[in-house]
């Protein structure tokens, strides 16, 4: 019923946001259709925005579950796709090992840059929303110095790294050309998370630290390495995200690269309530939402970003149905 009511505010959001645009509703989901998995090449375009987005979402969402608010997955996006281009066009490694390599690379940038709000969180109880904020100003501002300096290419005037080598590159998905075998990694991620957090004593643990710590730890649960091995999946999925962008897809890493993403996978989580299988499902919703208005305000003209306007309704939902379910005490 939770579900259907979502659905049912969802479209009704877009009807009206449809309507205020000056597109009839009913040609609008018509053409969100086709813009995202109802056409060919815009299903590949819709695939290829799944990627990053659902292992970030994955990263906000294994945080949510020990009990924090792991802002900072557009920061540790940034630093996992900066490190993986930097071993993807800085070395000379054979393949397969050096795109191994470069998604290593990224993966344990995205890990470490987590590990100091897990550190300031467990020794001096820093608010871990925060300390990812800032971090994501760090990174940001600290990427745009690599790649506007250090690691500028001199075969282009525009602030981004040289190409990634041929050896480091990932290949196109079986019968998509704009996604990368990256959507694969990811929905291995998904299933092998949902699978370390509800069918081992350790994801037992980390969700009853989330629950209610006081609890938890007067069972056994050991709080800080619960919360700092959380925030290292966390960071180290964010980070891979980066890194399988860079190598499946862009080629280099530049400034702006993100567009969002790390921010959008917030919603994800949300929606998906942390659970990895659900944050499958809640991360194609918006990818599919996105290319859909994208190709709208091509087709229409209609303004893309009612695409976070929907994605913020929703969020206020699930944010309703939670204090409710808060309410009665479960």
């Amino acid at each position: 019923m939770r579900y259907a009511l979502g659905a049912a505010i969802a479209f009704g959001t877009v009807a009206v946001l449809l309507q205020l645009s000056g597109v009839a509703p009913l040609d609008g989901f018509r053409i969100l259709w086709s813009g995202s998995l109802g056409d060919e090449l815009n299903r590949d375009f819709t695939l290829q925005r799944l990627t990053p987005l659902l292992l970030a979402g994955l990263a906000v969402g294994v945080a949510l579950l020990v009990g924090l608010f792991n802002i900072g997955a557009e920061g540790q996006l940034l630093v996992g796709a900066a490190a993986g281009a930097y071993v993807g066009f800085k070395f000379n490694l054979p393949a397969p090992w050096h795109l191994i390599a470069s998604l290593a690379a990224g993966s344990a940038a995205g890990a470490i840059w987590a590990l100091a709000p897990a550190l300031l969180k467990v020794w001096r109880g820093a608010h871990e929303v925060i300390t990812t904020i800032m971090f994501n100003y760090i990174a940001i501002y600290l990427t745009h110095w690599l790649v506007a300096d250090v690691w500028r290419s001199p075969d282009t005037g525009a602030p981004q790294t040289p190409d990634v080598k041929p050896t480091a590159e990932l290949g196109a998905f079986p019968g998509l050309a704009e996604t990368s075998w990256g959507l694969g990694i990811a929905l291995l991620a998904a299933i092998a998370l949902y699978f370390l957090l509800f069918r081992t004593v350790w994801g037992y643990e980390a969700r009853a630290v989330g629950a209610n710590r006081e609890a938890a730890e007067a069972a056994g649960a050991p709080y800080a390495k619960r919360v700092i091995a959380a925030m290292l999946i966390s960071g180290g999925l964010a980070g891979l995200g980066g890194a399988i962008e860079v190598v499946g897809h862009y080629r280099y890493f530049f400034e702006g690269f993100s567009g969002g993403v790390g921010f959008d996978s917030i919603a994800a989580a949300l929606l998906g309530a942390g659970h990895p299988l659900l944050i499958v499902a809640s991360s194609t919703v918006f990818a599919a939402l996105q290319q859909g208005a994208y190709f709208l305000q091509v087709e229409r003209g209609a303004d893309e970003k009612m695409a976070i306007i929907v994605q913020g309704v929703l969020i206020l939902y699930v944010a309703t149905l939670r204090v409710k379910w808060g309410k009665r005490g479960d």
